[in-house]
């Protein structure tokens, strides 16, 4: 997610500054237009042309784009106090999360990741696995009547559904119904793209009307309506507990005795919830998209599940033997990172690979980039899972692959993606074969995820 900063317009650049490369551009907008045009290519160029420290030249303002993991262990953990979640876009951000987690900041940051971080360790999360495992189930129902009718398929929507009923269930019990999830599934969606027009509108009079801005309050207001009414739903006890937002009501601070505040909940539940399943789906969408291209790689993961599961429905236990639905997960995150930037903005005056970087200085440590950096990733764009088995994942640098950040932000649902993608993948592989119209890899279209420009049109049929 690029982000400019309103103290970031008009700085003046000192000379040392203005020896880190810069893309080239024209007046006023710089290089978005050749930017916008495809984006992801646009990153690879400019990285093979100006290496791994650049100005990115967006007309009125600049940000400092990383492309090495050496950056990612610098910033996200060596000197991470140093690099801040500053800006218009994080402010937006903000809006939406409160002070949730993927916000929040020092102390209370702290407090929070202590108080959650237990209900995420894999033992907690396997008593999620009946609740994941029936709502995956329910929305490939939905898939099925599809395929028995022949019907065209936007698996990019398909797979938005399957993980927005995963998330919900093992979120909120039955508490949301299926109109609420589609309000709050398409109000997310909307608050996400807005995000992304905090960067082009930052430096326009603050008295321009700014499109979208009445109908991102209206997302807002929809989102907190649901949210609080389920969270008094749920301290009523009228729910059953074995759901996160029941764990989370009862969770203490052990300093304090004290439990999380409606306000909090909101806040991490919001995070929760969008972290839980955009993310998660787009991931899915971009592996199937890969293995139509390579259809070796699907009938190997097809005899995987006929091996392990023979017919029937995954258990907890069956998550360690899908181990080539899970280098299938990992390869496709590493080529196609939903999380794809990290933005950040510099606290006091730094140095990256002998560039002065001085305070206030935008940052972006480029996700997709370090998965493709070709001293850690041979025939980089080649989508290969094998990548990931335990022999050849063996020695490699930690920081060539953070599709969950790194650090101490790293992200508090790792463990609970990394049980859901492989299990998406082997029951989706279990019931369909899939076969994409375009006959070639969807573009990634740029937005505050990655996703594909178009979705993902596909024939859905029964095995």
């Amino acid at each position: 997610m690029l982000e400019s900063s309103a103290s970031f317009s008009g700085t003046q650049f000192s000379a040392r500054k203005s020896e880190i490369p810069q893309t080239a551009g024209l007046p006023l907008v710089g290089s978005l237009p050749k930017m916008l045009k495809d984006p992801f290519q646009f990153v690879v160029d400019s990285r093979n042309e100006l290496g791994d420290v650049y100005w990115l030249n967006l007309g009125l303002t600049k940000v400092v784009m990383l492309n090495n993991p050496r950056h990612a262990q610098h910033v996200l953990r060596d000197n991470a106090r140093n690099y801040r979640k500053g800006g218009p876009m994080w402010d937006a951000v903000r809006g939406l999360l409160g002070n949730g987690l993927v916000v929040s900041e020092g102390d209370f940051w702290l407090r929070q990741r202590c108080m959650m971080q237990p209900h995420f360790h894999r033992k907690r999360l396997a008593g999620l696995t009946e609740l994941m495992v029936s709502a995956i189930q329910e929305a490939l129902d939905l898939w099925q009547e599809r395929a028995d009718a022949g019907q065209t398929f936007d698996l990019a929507q398909g797979f938005n559904k399957v993980t927005m009923k995963v998330i919900v269930r093992t979120l909120f019990g039955s508490g949301l119904s299926r109109e609420e999830m589609e309000e709050v599934g398409t109000a997310m969606t909307f608050v996400l793209d807005y995000l992304m027009s905090a960067i082009i509108t930052d430096n326009l009079p603050s008295w321009l009307p700014i499109p979208g801005r009445k109908k991102y309050n209206e997302a807002m207001a929809k989102i907190d309506e649901i949210l609080y009414r389920i969270i008094a739903q749920v301290r009523t006890g009228n729910e059953g507990d074995n759901h996160l937002l029941a764990m989370l009501l009862n969770t203490v601070d052990e300093e304090t005795g004290e439990a999380m505040s409606d306000q909090q909940l909101r806040d991490e539940v919001a995070t929760l919830f969008l972290a839980g399943y955009e993310t998660t789906s787009l991931a899915l969408t971009w592996a199937f998209d890969y293995m139509n291209q390579n259809p070796e790689v699907i009938k190997k993961l097809q005899a995987e599940v006929d091996e392990v599961l023979d017919g029937r429905t995954p258990e907890f236990t069956d998550i360690p033997q899908l181990t080539y639905a899970r280098m299938i997960f990992e390869e496709t995150m590493r080529l196609r990172p939903p999380s794809y930037w990290l933005p950040r903005v510099v606290e006091e005056d730094d140095e990256i690979d002998g560039y002065q970087i001085p305070a206030g200085t935008n940052v972006v440590s480029l996700t997709y980039m370090y998965h493709r950096h070709p001293k850690h990733w041979d025939d980089a764009e080649t989508f290969d899972p094998e990548r990931f088995s335990k022999e050849n994942s063996a020695g490699r640098n930690a920081f060539a692959f953070i599709p969950f950040g790194a650090g101490q932000r790293k992200c508090i649902g790792m463990d609970f993606a990394m049980m859901e993608g492989p299990l998406v993948l082997a029951m989706v592989a279990q019931r369909f074969n899939i076969d994409t119209i375009a006959g070639q890899l969807a573009k990634p279209m740029l937005s505050s995820t990655l996703r594909p420009k178009g979705g993902l049109p596909v024939h859905l049929q029964n095995r």
